[in-house]
């Protein structure tokens, strides 16, 4: 048939995870022995341990090919889907200078995004083969809905407390109303993607059928610059601390973003004997 077309649903559901992470962190509060702030600071170098994680990742995907014509094809196929924390997992960091093991409690991560893949994703592409045995393609893509890692310490009650407090109470003007705001998930701008393919070949034998050919290709045609993904720091690991990183103009402990590659070529070159 001159048109294929093929839809697909997935449901699938991860419990009990575990995560393990290593940083240094500032505003912690961490107690020692005698009951006093860690290095008169309460900084650290921890091993941040989230237990009990659970994620929900569901969608639909839908691929659709039509041979407009004996030496043009068209392809198109898009999928979306949401993928979340399902739950409040549990933190704790083991504190490498107090050797000791502290229960930060409930991190609040329920229905924040998982990072590391687009929640939409659109391509599509024309194909032109000609009897003479070359050909060439061209895709456009477009990746969107794409978040930052976010940090599971700073969604702990301990977020809103004064480490230098003797009570441990909040710090002063630490509303819930501003701390969802420092800590809202990013979200990064949509990725829009062109590349190129193409080969040729040529029969070299006729009695053997042998062929020498090339294929190559171009992606990021227009060689743009894009974040593909990212973490939070937690060196910031309280409200006071994070909200004064944010009043500068740059911040000094802000997120770690990952780039994809700019305008890339690839050539193969192969022989059929």
């Amino acid at each position: 048939p001159k048109l294929k077309a093929k839809i697909t649903g997935f449901y699938s559901k991860i419990q009990n995870a575990t995560d393990i992470g290593f940083f240094y962190s500032e505003g912690v509060g961490i107690i020692d022995e005698a009951g006093a702030l860690l290095g008169g600071s309460g900084n650290a170098f921890v091993a941040e341990i989230v237990t009990g994680i659970d994620k929900l990742n569901f969608g639909g995907e839908f691929g659709l090919e039509y041979q407009a014509t004996s030496t043009i094809k068209l392809t198109a196929t898009a999928g979306a889907g949401q993928y979340t924390f399902n739950n409040n997992p549990n933190v704790k960091l083991n504190v490498d200078n107090a050797q000791k093991i502290i229960d930060f409690g409930e991190s609040t991560m329920k229905d924040y995004k998982q990072a590391g893949s687009p929640q939409k994703a659109y391509s599509v592409g024309i194909e032109y083969r000609d009897p003479k045995f070359w050909w060439i393609g061209l895709n456009a893509n477009y990746l969107d809905e794409t978040y930052i890692d976010v940090s599971p310490l700073l969604r702990t009650a301990n977020f809103y407390k004064n480490p230098a407090d003797p009570q441990g109470l909040p710090f002063y003007g630490a509303t819930e109303e501003e701390g969802r705001e420092l800590l809202r998930q990013e979200r990064f701008d949509p990725i829009r993607l062109l590349n190129l393919t193409g080969g040729k070949s040529w029969r070299i034998s006729n009695k053997n059928r042998n062929t020498i050919g090339f294929f190559a290709s171009i992606n990021n045609v227009f060689d743009v610059e894009y974040i593909t993904g990212g973490f939070e720091q937690a060196r910031n690991a309280n409200f006071k601390e994070i909200k004064q990183d944010m009043q500068g103009p740059t911040r000094s402990f802000g997120p770690k973003y990952f780039y994809g590659y700019g305008r890339t070529y690839f050539v193969n070159l192969y022989l059929n004997f």
